[in-house]
């Protein structure tokens, strides 16, 4: 298994890489940088090291368990993920044929050290969304055109908007683009933690039982959900959880 998640891996590289001169515009998230890109480290007494980082090809439940990383002063040390809380690196790969003339701009993708959900080893997620509910992407679970589901444009919410062309706007200063939104819906799970809680699997079939335990404890949610009922839709969930994580910080 570790053989074919290589292979695959190497195969898209070399794919995705020959398409670079196009300036393809969206990008693949949690592919293998299986060449040095920049990035940091961060280490276990909480300092950032800035350097090249380049993944071992070495997984757990298809999430990265080592990375290889080089500082800015040449030192070259490997990392697994029992050993520092996590490290990020950019993506530079763009996947599709849309907005040929936007600028070409690598993202920058985090990863946090988390015991995997079903075997308990450390390993490395890619985190999708930071805050008290924290979402994480699932390397197994990408639904080619999930993000085609998408049916709604727009919400005029109590204290947010979102739509295709202003993206997400929570307040008078919050803002996420609306190709990230979009990004994100491509997912068939997640794995999610709540308030640095245990880590939970969040899948359609399950979505309905989760809702509760993921939104329940912030009122400001249960009033935008009685403006836009559709938000509790799991096609949703990621839109809702970050709107979560700006009007419900406290606990």
């Amino acid at each position: 298994m570790k053989k074919i998640l290589i292979i695959l891996d190497l195969f898209l590289f070399v794919i995705v890489t020959s398409w670079l001169p196009l300036r393809m515009s969206a990008q693949v998230a949690g592919m293998a940088a299986s060449m040095p890109v920049d990035g940091y480290v961060i280490l276990s007494n909480g300092d950032t090291l800035k350097g090249k980082i380049k993944w071992s090809l070495k997984y757990v439940e298809n999430n990265p368990i080592e990375i290889k990383f080089t500082a800015e002063n040449g030192y070259t040390k490997t990392f697994n993920a029992s050993e520092i809380p996590g490290f990020g690196n950019y993506n530079y790969v763009k996947m599709t044929k849309e907005s040929f003339d936007a600028p070409f701009e690598p993202e920058l993708e985090n990863y946090e050290s988390m015991k995997s959900f079903k075997k308990g080893v450390p390993v490395f997620l890619n985190r999708l969304l930071d805050g008290r509910i924290k979402v994480f992407q699932n390397r197994s679970s990408v639904g080619l055109g999930g993000d085609k589901e998408v049916t709604i444009s727009k919400y005029d919410g109590i204290k947010f908007s979102f739509s295709s062309g202003e993206g997400l706007m929570v307040g008078p200063s919050y803002r996420t683009d609306y190709r990230v939104i979009k990004g994100r819906t491509r997912y068939l799970s997640y794995f999610v933690t709540k308030d640095n809680g245990a880590l939970l699997k969040i899948e359609k079939d399950n979505f309905d039982n989760m809702f509760s335990i993921l939104f329940g404890d912030c009122p400001a949610i249960q009033q935008e959900l009685g403006k836009n009922p559709d938000l509790q839709n799991f096609k949703n969930f990621t839109l809702l959880a970050e709107v979560y994580n700006q009007l419900c910080k406290v606990q």
